[in-house]
């Protein structure tokens, strides 16, 4: 039973990929200007993060060797940098996004300036990320991220969509010169719900969890369920902004504008639910990023890494845990808005889309790490498909950043 409860893992990533403040703030920007007309994309990201997380965990748990230093052992240090810099430029971004969010969450309950917050923020992760075991990590936030569930609530208490709206779903509404925000929201629901450090984060969890090429069904499960329950909450902000901010033209430009898709439904009952919301996935957002950001240089170092190990016997892994925090500090310190500063970090993790998902194709594919485990000729068929569009994003995703001027 104990085993079966390390579901919680894939709820955890799923955070990380659908429900942190990057996904919030394209899944509101998405509903709030076209509709339900991006749906077809969270629903395309979905099925893509559901098949990279079970190879990914498939390979784990039958190798006993997590992702980063597979990538190191398979192709080599020169080519493991390449994906670990593009990790260490769009995760620190986000890391300050994440943080950004949880600040701007303790703002909206005790009326106090997210700027003078961030450090608070930054401590809690800290104090969780050094010394909480890697069951408090996984469990707490996945437990209290069922609150995503409001979203799904609000949608009834409102009636659900329009007919109008409903429309929008196969018809979506693009206003002249919106088009280029159109095609920018999808590369960066693509870059914020399949972010790399996903991978590394899952894949280490499977090696704190202790899995094997017994825990294959449970791997399958985990990945299905995770995922599943990621992508309701995004698909549920995408028809409260639909309902609730697109009447209104109401541009979803700021975190508390989105927070009106639950104060309208609930009154200030929502407010606050939105608030305990952005906090909790915030917060498991930023320690998923900052211990994917560790765990993959520890791993592609050879240093020792592990959550339930004492900081002393990893010093090096905890090491870049705090030196990561610190960094998020200092560009909290050019005071970008979060929300635009995580559409931001999704619009690099697009572009660096490629280095880090090609690896899948040459090791999922590796008899002496997998035996009879490795891909079907089918998988290998879809994870192309997800290379062509990763490669398509990435080379989109600025000049698409630029012509929309940041959706």
């Amino acid at each position: 039973m104990k085993k079966w409860l390390s579901i919680t893992l894939g709820i955890v990533t799923a955070i990380g990929g659908f429900l942190d403040a990057g996904t919030i703030a394209t899944s509101g920007e998405a509903g709030a200007k076209f509709g339900l007309g991006l749906i077809w994309a969270i629903l395309l990201a979905t099925v893509m993060a559901i098949l990279l997380v079970e190879m990914v965990g498939r390979f784990t748990a039958v190798s006993q060797k997590p992702y980063a230093a597979a990538i190191r052992e398979e192709l080599g240090f020169r080519f493991y940098l390449f994906p670990l810099i593009s990790e260490i430029i769009a995760e620190g971004l986000l890391l300050t996004a994440e943080l950004g969010g949880m600040a701007i969450a303790l703002s909206l309950v005790t009326g106090l300036s997210w700027h003078i917050l961030f450090p608070v923020a930054v401590v809690i992760v800290f104090l969780m990320a050094w010394r909480a075991p890697f069951d408090w990590i996984e469990n707490g936030p996945a437990i209290f991220g069922m609150l995503m569930l409001a979203f799904l609530v609000g949608v009834f208490v409102m009636g659900g969509p329009s007919q109008e709206t409903v429309q929008t779903l196969w018809k979506p509404v693009i206003k002249p010169g919106e088009l280029a925000d159109y095609f920018y929201l999808v590369a960066a629901i693509l870059g914020a719900t399949i972010s790399p450090y996903l991978l590394y984060f899952y894949s280490s969890g499977t090696r704190e969890e202790g899995w094997s090429g017994k825990s294959l069904l449970l791997n399958r499960i985990t990945a299905f369920a995770g995922m599943g329950f990621g992508s309701l909450g995004s698909i549920t902000i995408v028809i409260m902004s639909a309902i609730v901010l697109q009447p209104q033209n109401i541009q979803a430009s700021t975190l508390g504008e989105i927070g009106l898709t639950l104060a309208t439904p609930f009154g200030k009952i929502g407010s606050l639910i939105f608030a305990c919301i952005l906090f909790v996935t915030c917060l498991g957002a930023a320690l998923e990023c900052v211990l994917a950001l560790s765990y993959n240089v520890a791993q592609g170092f050879g240093w020792p890494w592990g959550e339930n190990k004492k900081p002393v016997e990893a010093a090096h892994f905890n090491l870049i845990l705090v030196l990561f925090l610190v960094i998020a500090l200092l560009i909290n310190l050019i005071g970008i808005e979060p929300l635009q500063l995580a559409l931001f970090a999704s619009t690099i993790i697009a572009l660096f889309l490629p280095l880090s998902l090609l690896p899948f194709l040459i090791i999922m594919n590796n008899r002496q790490y997998l035996g009879d485990k490795i891909n079907k000729p089918w998988l290998n068929i879809l994870v192309l498909l997800i290379l062509l569009i990763a490669f398509v994003v990435s080379i989109t995703a600025i000049p698409l950043e630029l012509l929309s001027g940041g959706g």
